[in-house]
């Protein structure tokens, strides 16, 4: 329930004001259309909705403040972490997220990891901080500051130490003929010595 909560919390966009109304002093007209997804708490269809699951959430006008198992998905980022407050702009567009205590982010073939993350939804520029590390495809890095983009394939590491780790290979032995197995005769019984 929690979930929901808080998806809807940061995901949906109000009900204007005239669909809130109620028409017949009963049944707000967007619950009475029926439509999915038009309700005042049903989910609005974004072009790019910004999801957030957490076990709990404490909100105000401006930021929410979302604890344990906290899981943010944007486009192809996936973000965990322990801590984080959203920042959002009206009508309730979550714009920014930092996240604090381990921090974990996967987009595409890339990862990185650390203490601290800032999010800036609009750009989709990740900012990975305290002790980060970073990965893409057979490379690691690690460094003070990693900075990745959603949608390129760029990936920052600042003060890196990067190791390129070679792909696994087959074992080369040169493949020889096979040596043709020696005919096979039938043992010859001793022939024996005239008496």
């Amino acid at each position: 329930m929690i979930e929901f909560l808080v998806m809807a919390f940061f995901v949906a966009q109000p009900v204007p004001a005239v669909a809130a109304t109620p028409t017949d002093g009963g049944t707000p007209a967007a619950a009475a259309a029926g439509s999915p997804g038009q309700g005042p708490l049903g989910p609005v269809d974004l072009k790019e909705p910004v999801q957030i699951n957490a076990d709990l959430i404490e909100g105000g006008k401006s930021q929410a403040t979302l604890t344990g198992n906290v899981k943010v998905k944007h486009r192809t980022l996936d973000l965990k972490c322990d801590r984080m407050t959203a920042y959002f702009a009206p009508p309730r567009v979550v714009t920014r997220v930092v996240c604090t205590g381990g921090v974990h982010a996967v987009d595409g073939d890339r990862m990185a990891r650390g203490e601290r993350a800032e999010y800036d939804v609009a750009s989709g520029v990740l900012v990975v901080t305290g002790t980060p590390e970073a990965r893409q495809g057979t490379t690691y890095m690690r460094g003070t500051k990693v900075r990745l983009t959603l949608g390129s394939e760029k990936l920052e590491v600042e003060n890196a130490v990067i190791i390129f780790e070679s792909p696994p290979s087959a074992p080369s032995s040169p493949k020889r003929k096979a040596a043709p197995a020696p005919a096979r005769t039938a043992p010859v019984a001793p022939e024996a010595a005239p008496r």
